[in-house]
């Protein structure tokens, strides 16, 4: 009896040691298959076919995807955008772009992710383009760029009729500047033709432009004594539709001009005030410290250094005056072609008093003097500074409004010699700095815009909508990162897109929408340049997000871990069931019979 139950027990011991062995393992297995241990893996290359990608140039047996812009390629997978070749390519370590690079829909790239791009050969032609965010009309319309390929070429820029109205010679590097004279506010379509270096024409761009609304600040003139520089000034002011008012001293308590003093209510009224230095020491210590009160409000205030000496009450710390007895000369740089219909295209037909004269508008620009006046410090900021001879002007912020010296004695001569455009340009440019601002800031809108790319709408504010060529209107939303002044907006079809704010009847801007086969080099430029920022070089001390090495740890497969547990537990489930192991009852001495009984060996009754 004693035998028997050791028999028992060492049959009953095996099984439960194995019981409790089993149950750490098939938990361990339940936690690897959750979470499955990192592997090391080699570098995984994912190929992307963008716009003007080879084919040929895709490795055998490489994954490879091509982006809509790609041609068709048999055997490669194409996908909508860049986002979904790295869902179906978890494991890329590395971005391998073919082509003339990746469009702005596709350049936010995950951290951790390398890329490899080299950008292909630039074509013949215009590569680089930059035009101002906003152009006034009236003003003077200034763009630059670069082509390729084009040594010893030229660049001509074309008004809205065709005519051309400036050309210079490409330099060294395929760099030129341009610049016309702008009219009508609205739309205009400017051109810009390239020659090669024999005279042959390589491309002609079209320059769709929206041009604004001129502003007409209130302009106060105030004179110490008549004079050829305030007569011209007045003419050209009249002349530019802004309205005037002006007071010229004549002596003995004498003045002409329907201007009024500098009481605080006339300089309310007033956006810029130009005052020369005579009217200005005689406005008295009192009178000046009104005018830069009111400057301060944010009027402007220009004060013409025409008499020896230095203003008074307008030095600062940060703009300091000094010298101011003599002259010197000042040669303006020549503007535009010096062909005839550039001419007339800047200068006008003249009238029947006046008519157009070539010779003298092709004589050179006459010098003129100003006042030997040098203004330093922080707070300084020149103009014209591409003058030979130095600045003649300086500005400085004074509150909400700003104080310009100008130097120049003899602008008016620039009228006299048959260059009235350049007397106006210079004017203009001084008013328009000074001017008390206006109300509402100009829209900014990214240039140029392409059907069915992103274009950054800035300045309209949040209850403004952007207006299709067909007649629908969408919202625009502010930036993601909660920057409200920008905005984001996809154009589907080409044509001019209109910046309406309710309630407004006019637009507050409007911008056209280039067709995607427009300014082709211009955009394949474009993306080499974007692409290849994503590009991160390092030697040795690259950062953690382009650390890829030949090596990567990554997640290995849980599906193994999963086969593993599942067959440790359908064994645990049996063997729990099963009798190995298990002690057998003697049920001869329970006293019970039945089936049982009888295969255990009992005999039962009857027999």
């Amino acid at each position: 009896m004693a035998a028997a139950r050791t028999g028992r027990g060492a049959r009953r011991g095996w099984r439960l040691a194995l019981l409790l062995l089993a149950q750490p393992l098939w938990a361990l297995l339940l936690v690897l298959a959750v979470h499955p241990p990192a592997r090391l893996q080699p570098e995984a290359t994912l190929t992307v076919l963008t716009a003007g990608g080879e084919p040929a140039r895709v490795e055998s047996e490489a994954k490879a995807v091509a982006l809509p812009e790609a041609d068709a390629t048999a055997g490669v997978l194409r996908v909508p955008d860049l986002a979904t070749a790295l869902r179906l390519h978890p494991d890329t370590r590395v971005l391998r772009v073919l082509g003339d690079g990746l469009i702005a829909r596709d350049r936010d790239l995950p951290a951790g992710l390398a890329v490899e791009f080299e950008p292909p050969l630039q074509a013949t032609g215009l590569t680089e383009l930059s035009l101002p965010a906003s152009t006034v009309a009236g003003d003077t319309l200034r763009i630059h760029g670069r082509a390729n390929g084009l040594a010893g070429g030229s660049a001509e820029l074309l008004d809205p009729a065709g005519v051309r109205v400036d050309s210079a010679a490409l330099d060294d590097g395929g760099g030129f500047r341009l610049q016309a004279p702008t009219f009508a506010a609205g739309p205009a379509l400017f051109g810009l033709r390239l020659r090669d270096g024999r005279g042959a024409q390589v491309s002609d761009e079209a320059l769709h432009l929206w041009l604004e609304a001129a502003s007409t600040p209130a302009l106060r003139l105030l004179a110490g004594a008549p004079n050829a520089e305030t007569r011209f000034l007045r003419r050209w002011a009249t002349d530019a539709g802004l309205p005037v008012q002006a007071r010229i001293a004549l002596g003995g308590g004498m003045a002409l001009g329907d201007g009024g003093g500098v009481d605080a209510a006339a300089l309310r009224r007033t956006d810029v005030l130009v005052i020369d230095a005579r009217a200005w020491s005689g406005l008295g210590a009192g009178g000046r410290t009104a005018v830069l009160a009111a400057v301060e409000a944010g009027m402007g205030l220009v004060v013409r250094a025409d008499a020896p000496g230095i203003p008074a009450g307008l030095a600062t710390g940060g703009f300091r005056l000094a010298g101011g007895q003599g002259t010197v000369p000042v040669q303006l740089a020549a503007t535009g072609s010096g062909d005839a219909g550039a001419l007339r295209a800047r200068l006008g037909a003249g009238t029947a008093d006046a008519p157009f004269d070539l010779e003298q508008a092709q004589a050179p620009i006459p010098p003129l003097l100003r006042r030997q006046l040098a203004v330093e410090g922080a707070d300084a900021v020149a103009l014209g500074t591409g003058a030979g001879g130095g600045p003649w002007a300086w500005w400085r912020p004074h509150g909400l409004g700003r104080v310009l010296v100008w130097t120049l004695q003899d602008s008016y001569r620039l009228v006299l010699s048959g260059r009235a455009d350049l007397h106006a340009q210079l004017w203009r440019e001084a008013v328009a700095t000074a001017a008390r601002a206006q109300a509402a800031a100009p829209v900014r809108i990214g240039w140029p815009a392409f059907a069915d790319e992103r274009v950054t709408i800035c300045g309209a504010g949040t209850d403004a909508r952007v207006v299709a060529p067909d007649g629908s209107g969408s919202p625009l939303w502010g930036h993601p990162d909660g920057n409200g002044a920008c905005a984001g907006y996809w154009p589907r079809q080409p044509g001019w897109h209109r910046v309406v704010v309710e309630g407004d009847d006019a637009p507050r801007a409007a911008f056209h929408v280039h067709s995607e086969a427009a300014l082709p080099t211009v955009r394949a430029a474009h993306r080499a340049e974007t692409t290849l920022a994503l590009v991160a070089p390092c030697d040795r001390d690259c950062p953690a997000t382009n650390n890829v090495g030949p090596t990567q740890t990554s997640p290995g497969p849980s599906w193994p871990w999963w086969l593993a547990w599942l067959a440790v537990s359908a064994a645990l489930w049996w063997f729990e069931r099963s009798r190995p192991g298990r002690p057998r009852e003697d049920h001869g001495i329970t006293g019970q019979a039945g089936p049982a009984g009888r295969r255990a060996g009992v005999p039962t009754a009857g027999r």
